[in-house]
């Protein structure tokens, strides 16, 4: 849950008297603050909650240490980085993952998401750097490019002589079986996944950005480019529509390519 989507009394309360035992609460990498209720509601309640910290690549080593200490003092049991742009390269994730192992005393954890096809590359490294917690999805399910992919990341983990507890046979018969009845489309890189991550963008702005592009016949390359100039965060997504209008015009940030782009777009 992400304090100001959700609140204690709408949403914990009852998530409480529904029986759920284990909360994640999310924020934007430099606002740990807004979690502080949240994640102090929860500990008092005797629940397990760990505290994710969103677009971590957007932030110092420094500060992201700074941010996990906040949510460790709430009482979170583990900090989870979350690499919601596919940003993230090795050397950054061994970097900040080391860095939060070696300064906190809870659990820290990491979520890829696959924009360059780093997804299981980077889990692994963080595995090696301290993390005790990795998210993945089955087939790699999940916003844009999608996650680690879970039976690789497992079947990597075996071939490196390293115990998971999972049964790696019943997960590719899920992924096999299962899988293709719920996802509307298979997961992996696409042109516009591995522009968002090479630009830091969050990839949940894909179907905006394509929006836009296509209404203002511009290059949704170049408007992924200028969010992340722009640094553009989740909630922003009016930025996006700005962003295609003033690309469509003669004096656009690249004219050249958007009349390229319009001309091919005709062809």
């Amino acid at each position: 849950m992400i304090p100001g989507f959700g609140t204690i009394h709408d949403n914990l309360i009852p998530a409480i008297h529904d029986g759920v035992e284990v909360f994640v609460i999310g924020c934007h990498c430099t606002e740990a603050d807004t979690t502080k209720q949240h994640i102090s509601f929860l500990r008092n309640e005797g629940k397990e909650v760990y505290g994710v910290l969103m677009m971590y690549h957007m932030a110092s080593t420094e500060k992201i240490l700074e941010e996990a200490q906040k949510m460790q003092s709430y009482g979170a049991l583990g900090v989870i980085l979350m690499d919601s742009a596919g940003a993230s390269t090795p050397e950054l994730v061994q970097r900040t993952i080391s860095t939060l192992y070696d300064n906190l005393h809870i659990h820290v954890g990491f979520h890829p998401h696959n924009n360059m096809g780093m997804a299981v590359a980077n889990a692994y490294t963080a595995y090696q750097e301290g993390a005790s917690i990795i998210d993945g999805t089955l087939r790699g399910f999940g916003a844009g490019a999608g996650n680690c992919q879970l039976e690789d990341f497992v079947a990597l983990m075996e071939k490196c002589g390293i115990r998971t507890g999972v049964d790696l046979y019943k997960l590719l018969d899920a992924s096999e079986e299962v899988m293709p009845r719920i996802m509307g489309k298979e997961m992996g890189q696409d042109p516009l996944s591995i522009v968002s991550g090479q630009n830091g963008v969050f990839s949940g702005f894909k179907l905006h950005v394509q929006k836009a592009a296509a209404e203002f016949s511009v290059d949704p390359k170049d408007i992924f480019k200028e969010l992340g100039r722009r640094k553009a965060v989740a909630g922003q997504e009016d930025m996006i529509v700005e962003i295609a209008e003033k690309l469509s015009r003669p004096t656009g940030y690249n004219s050249g390519h958007n009349m390229n782009y319009q001309l091919e777009s005709l062809l």
